[in-house]
């Protein structure tokens, strides 16, 4: 009796294990031994880059066996962009581009993934076929939904190029660009947030600085929309930070007086202050008080923003923007001039701080000196700093010379000179709180 069990076990085992190796070969296709075949021929082909010979094993294997490796897709669609780009016929061109649209169809069939080979695709899709913008933006939609604030950086930067577009083309409104700007910023601001890599965070950096470039080229980013969209949300929602600082990131986008004079872009700028006391949180309401022209809480929140600030280049861009608040509402040039040196300090190649130092002498250095001729010499210093603006900064040539050219004018002439028995070339200084010397040029 015992024997007999022993016997039909073995039979049940035996049974089981063919099962398997059946279930084991069924994604072979129907000929699983050539199909291992050709995909050991494809692959030695494929990793020699010799994708000529690859091709004809590789189609076999997407025709017969497509269940076989997810390497058919991964691999089929480098072959396919490599003969998409080097072949020079239309016809066979596009019949590649054909196989590479199916490539990523059949992968997304077996394999899944639908949100990273969607955004492939769509990549493609405005590679090779950049008229087909309405399809490209719709697959990249999908893309998106499937996989959210995980979709790939560089895909998220087409959704929002190919928006714009769509845009343009009066396809979608304006305030599906905004929810689109929206979702993007999301994402990309929380893969920077969880990025370990340095390199790869600040290839996502990028992605979102070109993001906020494309938003704010569109035209869609304008004071009227956001605050019309946006005062019913924040008044429904008055403590959601997460909601906040989206607004403010899209005022800021607007870069307009009218955005930071509007009651909206205070209120969430203060409540973000109130919950994060940041160095951002600080500058935006310093903005906000400067755009209203309230000098002394502009002043108080700059100076806060600075303390709190460790990244020099910012650091130096808010001393700039607190030295055009001394200069240009409170008229406190040795201020003025002490803040733009601070901005110099952290950022030596701030050619518009060494443009504001030149303005501020132009306006409030022309006491300085006894006798006619002396109060000319600071026009020396004020070309001196354009100068200086220009070297460290050349975008700024144009705008320089102009002022270069006005300011020169005012330099003492030759006749002056021989009276007092100065020489151009001459070592001069300016007194009183500028307390600089310079070089003694004339204007004839």
């Amino acid at each position: 009796m015992k024997s007999k069990v022993n016997i039909l076990a073995f039979i049940s085992l035996g049974i089981l294990f063919s099962v398997g190796l059946t279930a084991q070969d069924e994604k072979y296709g129907d000929d699983p031994e050539t199909c291992r075949i050709q995909l050991s021929t494809y692959s030695e082909y494929f990793n020699q880059k010799n994708y000529t010979d690859a091709y004809p094993a590789w189609s076999w294997c997407f025709h017969n066996c497509p269940e076989a490796t997810r390497n058919i897709y991964v691999q089929g669609a480098t072959l396919m962009e490599h003969f998409i780009n080097n072949e020079t016929d239309p016809e066979k061109k596009e019949a590649y581009i054909d196989t590479l649209m199916m490539v990523y169809d059949n992968r997304v069939k077996y394999f899944g993934q639908k949100g990273s080979v969607w955004g492939r695709k769509a990549v493609s899709i405005l590679r090779y076929r950049p008229e087909r913008i309405e399809e490209a933006y719709n697959v990249l939609e999908e893309a998106y939904q499937e996989s959210k604030e995980n979709t790939e950086y560089y895909v998220l930067e087409f959704y929002m190029s190919s928006t714009v577009v769509m845009y343009n083309r009066e396809e979608i409104t304006g305030d599906k660009v905004i929810e689109i700007y929206e979702n993007i910023s999301s994402a990309l601001n929380h893969q920077i947030s969880n990025e370990p890599n340095e390199e790869k965070r600040s290839k996502i950096e990028e992605s979102a600085k070109k993001v906020e470039e494309i938003f704010a080229g569109s035209g869609v980013a304008n004071c009227e929309t956001i605050i019309r969209l946006y005062t019913p949300k924040f008044e429904e929602n008055p403590t959601d930070i997460e909601l906040a600082r989206k607004i403010l990131a899209l005022l800021d986008a607007g870069n307009s007086d009218e955005c930071k004079l509007s009651d909206l872009y205070m209120n969430v700028a203060t409540l973000l202050y109130k919950n994060e006391r940041t160095a951002n949180s600080a500058h935006s309401i310093a903005q906000a008080y400067l755009k209203r022209k309230e000098a002394s809480e502009s002043e108080k929140y700059y100076n806060e923003a600075i303390e709190l600030e460790s990244d020099p280049i910012k650091k130096a861009n808010i001393y700039y923007e607190l030295a055009l608040l001394y200069y240009s509402m409170t008229n406190e040039y040795p201020k003025a001039r002490t803040a733009a040196r601070s901005a110099i300090a952290n950022n030596p190649n701030h050619g518009r701080a060494y443009m504001l130092i030149g303005r501020i002498y132009a306006a409030g250095g022309r006491s300085c000196g006894e006798t006619s001729l002396e109060k000319k010499y600071v026009y020396l210093l004020v070309v001196d700093y354009f100068v200086k603006a220009r070297n460290v900064d050349p975008d700024l040539s144009s705008e320089v010379n102009e002022l270069i050219g006005r300011y020169t004018s005012s330099f003492p002439k030759n006749e002056e000179l021989f009276w007092v028995n100065l020489s151009p070339g001459d070592v001069v200084t300016i007194g009183c709180w500028i307390n600089e010397s310079t070089t003694l040029r004339t204007s004839d």
